[in-house]
């Protein structure tokens, strides 16, 4: 693979739901011969946590990215606690925050100026996600937002989750076709159905071609492992993602 593999902390679910810090499971990331992880915020119990996470990462000379399960703009404008989320990835030298859409595709010029203002004022970069719901899971809302994302020319990228498409019934493999210029980082996993509903396994047992559909990524777009995997597994699936073209 071309690309910057990393690992999302969602890996590690089993050992976050028991409790773990994620400070405490980065060398273990790095032990695998990764050096870009990427914190969840929801796992994030205690204000301590920031600064272990920091100085774990340092130490281990990782690159951190933050995902953030909540709304870059509601209502037309900036999420109100925006600024605490920045700050919170600011302690932790986060390089790049990834927030859900919210209402960013509805954005106006007013808005966007005032988001705009916001986010130059912090050193690092930031993605949208297309994510699991109705409101911000569908190619179209994905595609509108991106339009006015180009359209107020703000500095914002787009984190493309291959596996998230199929709980909106959504095509994996159009959506990349249509949007694989604007994708900045690539959240991978695979799905298979049970009752005819989605959900995520190991990449060899799934049903989305993403070996194919990484071949087609610029180089410099970032690949990160992210669904729940067993301890034991996890080196087989890094190397699997690793071996492929």
């Amino acid at each position: 693979m071309r690309q910057e593999l990393g690992i999302n902390l969602l890996v590690y679910k089993e050992k976050l739901d028991q409790g773990a810090a994620q400070s405490t499971l980065l060398k273990a990331i790095k032990d695998q011969g990764i050096s870009l992880a990427e914190v969840r915020r929801e796992y994030i119990k205690e204000a301590s946590e920031f600064e272990a996470i920091a100085k774990e990462a340092s130490k281990n000379n990782m690159t951190l990215y933050y995902s953030v399960p909540e709304k870059m703009v509601e209502d037309k404008v900036p999420n109100k606690n925006l600024t605490t989320y920045l700050e919170e990835a600011k302690k932790m030298n986060i390089q790049n925050v990834k927030f859900n859409i919210g209402s960013l595709n509805e954005i106006d010029r007013a808005g966007a100026e005032e988001l705009k203002d916001i986010l130059s004022k912090y050193e690092m970069t930031y993605t949208i996600e297309n994510d699991q719901t109705d409101e911000n899971g569908t190619f179209a809302c994905t595609k509108e937002t991106l339009e006015q994302i180009k359209k107020y020319e703000l500095p914002i990228g787009y984190t493309m989750d291959l596996g998230n498409w199929y709980w909106q019934k959504e095509d994996p493999e159009k959506s990349l076709k249509e949007l694989k210029d604007q994708i900045t980082i690539f959240h991978l996993k695979n799905i298979a159905f049970e009752n005819e509903k989605p959900g995520t396994v190991m990449l060899e047992d799934g049903v989305i071609p993403w070996k194919a559909m990484i071949e087609k990524l610029k180089d410099q777009v970032k690949v990160l492992i992210e669904y729940p995997i067993d301890e034991e597994k996890i080196a087989d699936q890094i190397e699997t993602v690793k071996k492929a073209k």
